[in-house]
């Protein structure tokens, strides 16, 4: 027997408890009931053996937010993978704004307004944070890119920024706030015009510029 392996994989299963213990926590209590102590009643653990795996809470929430963007990149990968490229924004604009019903948003959104109030002092969740919703961005900007070849660089990155932020306001709203998922066609339908709107642009300028160009 691999003693070695085994004790790896013991511990992968301790901090899986705490991880997933620190998510019930944040989603039903918030970042006030956020402690070793609470953490360690919620897993059904020690303190001592939550310490021993996390040295301090910011080791323990930028774990966690790791974690959870893992949970979300493995839904959107398996949604990905069934639509054609055309088709991938779609699936992101239904994806991030609940209408994507055989791939649902995960039922803890409450953990993200946790993990912003906590990096506005702690610099690790800071960049930790910005790092995942700069990633977001950009691939939001190369679906843009291929869904809509008439916006330019700018555009795109308007819009990727509106997405992104929109969206995580929504769900601010939605989840912590408890506004009704009713409003998740609002926003899925606002963000359609949004884009659109753009594009009507980017037409109506390069119809403008072509104009000028056969005087």
């Amino acid at each position: 027997m691999n003693t070695g392996s085994h004790q790896e994989t013991q511990a992968e299963d301790k901090k899986t408890q705490i991880l997933k213990a620190t998510t019930r926590l944040l989603t039903t209590q918030g970042l006030r009931a956020f402690s070793f102590e609470a953490v360690a009643n919620e897993a059904g653990l020690s303190r001592q053996l939550v310490r021993y795996y996390y040295d301090d809470l910011d080791a323990l929430i930028v774990e966690l937010c790791d974690y959870l963007g893992k949970e979300y990149q493995d839904i959107l990968v398996a949604g990905i993978v069934k639509v054609g490229q055309v088709e991938r924004l779609e699936f992101f604009k239904d994806f991030f704004f609940g209408m994507a019903k055989d791939h649902p948003m995960p039922e803890n959104l409450e953990v993200y307004d946790s993990f912003f109030s906590y990096a506005v002092g702690s610099g690790a969740l800071k960049e930790r944070l910005h790092t995942k919703y700069k990633t977001l961005a950009q691939v939001i900007i190369h679906e843009l890119a291929i869904a809509h070849p008439e916006l330019n660089s700018r555009a795109c990155q308007e819009l990727s920024f509106l997405f992104v932020s929109m969206m995580h306001a929504h769900w601010s709203f939605v989840a912590t706030l408890e506004f009704g998922t009713e409003h998740n066609r609002v926003a899925r339908k606002a963000i359609d015009r949004l884009i659109d709107s753009y594009v009507k642009e980017a037409v109506s300028t390069a119809g403008e510029r072509n104009g000028d160009q056969s005087v």
